[in-house]
């Protein structure tokens, strides 16, 4: 009896330790990855005919498929933590030996033995922590994958979002133009047809008038092609309705200075985040590597009946040096490689960084003077020009001309304030700034903390 409960707790020494070497950072990787799939367990808000930006953001991150794929594949490296720090690493053997001659066998004639699969050996603890450090670190690579993604919709998005106001502002521009030239056509086909004007001046003006009519029917078409790209991001219909604000939130400030971009992107790029977690993954595979010169180890128990009882542990002691140090050699070479890329890459998003904000600080100065100069000049001149024609000394055509040069400074303006918010879309993307606002979130946050 005492060989029995002898071999009782050597099995249950064997079966139930199975206990997890889990890294330093784990548990924080995990509530990470469980609070941002939160949302996904709730039903998806409604979407107003007419959203602003921030509706389509929160819309977008919780029905697009790149970014619920992303997060799923941060989900599966998390569990592959586990996987990796689970101990122990083999299965329980059991095996059942009777022998007997000529007589039926009794239990001592019975042998019980246990010990690991024969066709696994048992590693050693620091093995098995160091493969689990290895899955933390493509853990927290996935997780910066997953934070790319939002930020690669949130720019797509946003993106098509300003083009999409921008092309009905314009649309509606070139609807106001042919009007105006509807006005001057009309003057000179009476002009012409009382004998006081030219058919080649009538027919110019028509021409004209057709000309402007069919750009706005132009933009109009990219505008609802824009809406269907809209309607793809968010998961939707491609012919589901929407409609553009009648009052679109633009021309939100950015603070800081290029050093101060250069501090965020250093920390809040996405990108970099996870070429760093790549390199730290190959540093700790670097490590795991040489931790194979050590020898894994295969413990057994064996009793027969109540005659005899047996331990043991077997040392495997690697022989294939050669190939040990070739894999430290090749671990070694794809961390350098891993740390060459990463140092490209920073200087890459640094000098997109610095090239954005000259285009950024060229394109405010550009709406500086349409804003401050251009645009009041021709709105004076089209006030002017229309006094005159009302007094007689300026004709129609003077007066069209000069609210068409008013309107192709308001369309300039248009396209500036579009290529403004592209660009600062582009820059949040580049400094990974959270949240739906973006600069402006950040600032708010600047100030309260003030």
């Amino acid at each position: 009896m005492r060989a029995r409960r002898w071999f009782c707790l050597f099995i249950c020494a064997g079966v139930l330790p199975g206990c997890f070497f889990l890294p330093r950072g784990f548990d924080e990787q995990h509530a990470r990855n469980r609070a941002a799939g939160e949302s996904y367990n709730l039903p998806l808000p409604e979407l107003p005919e007419e959203p602003d930006l921030e509706s389509l953001l929160e819309y977008a991150w919780r029905a697009n498929g790149e970014v619920r794929a992303a997060w799923d594949e941060w989900v599966a490296a998390v569990e592959r933590v586990r996987d990796a720090a689970g101990y122990p690493n083999t299965n329980l053997h059991l095996g059942l030996e009777a022998m007997w001659a000529g007589k039926r066998p009794g239990w001592n004639d019975v042998t019980i033995s246990a010990g690991n699969d024969p066709m696994t050996n048992l590693a050693l603890p620091p093995k098995i922590a160091a493969a689990a450090r290895v899955a933390l670190e493509q853990a927290r690579a996935a997780e910066a994958n997953f934070h790319a993604r939002r930020l690669a919709v949130r720019e797509r998005v946003a993106s098509a979002f300003f083009q999409w106001i921008g092309l009905h502002e314009r649309a509606e521009i070139a609807h106001r133009r042919a009007a105006w030239l509807e006005q001057l056509e009309l003057s000179e086909r009476a002009r012409f047809s009382s004998g006081a004007g030219s058919q080649e001046v009538w027919l110019a003006g028509q021409n004209a008038r057709l000309e402007a009519e069919n750009q706005a029917r132009n933009l109009l078409v990219e505008a609802e092609n824009l809406r269907r790209e809209l309607n793809g991001l968010l998961g939707r219909a491609a012919d589901a309705p929407l409609r553009p604000p009648r009052e679109p939130v633009r021309g939100r400030s950015w603070p800081g200075n290029l050093e101060e971009f250069r501090a965020q992107l250093r920390a809040g790029n996405p990108e970099l985040a996870g070429l760093r977690a790549e390199v730290a993954a190959r540093e700790r595979t670097l490590h795991a590597a040489q931790l194979q010169f050590l020898p894994d180890v295969n413990p057994m128990g064996a009793i027969t009946g109540d005659v005899s009882q047996v331990a043991g542990l077997a040392f495997v002691l690697p022989l294939t040096w050669r190939k040990l140090q070739a894999q430290v050699a090749s671990a070694r070479a794809l961390v350098d490689a891993s740390r060459a890329v990463l140092r490209q890459a920073e200087a890459d998003r640094e000098a997109e960084v610095a090239a954005g904000l000259a285009v950024l600080e060229n394109v405010e100065r550009q709406q500086r003077l349409w804003t401050e100069s251009l645009l009041p000049n021709w709105q004076l001149r089209c006030q002017s020009v229309r006094r005159a024609y009302e007094a007689g000394t300026q004709s129609l055509g003077e007066w069209v001309q000069a609210e068409l040069a008013r309107l192709a400074a308001e369309e300039a303006l248009v396209e500036l304030q579009t290529l403004r918010e592209q660009q600062l879309v582009r820059l949040e993307t580049l400094l990974g700034l959270p949240g739906e606002g973006g600069f402006s979130a950040t600032q708010e946050a600047s100030h309260a903390a003030r």
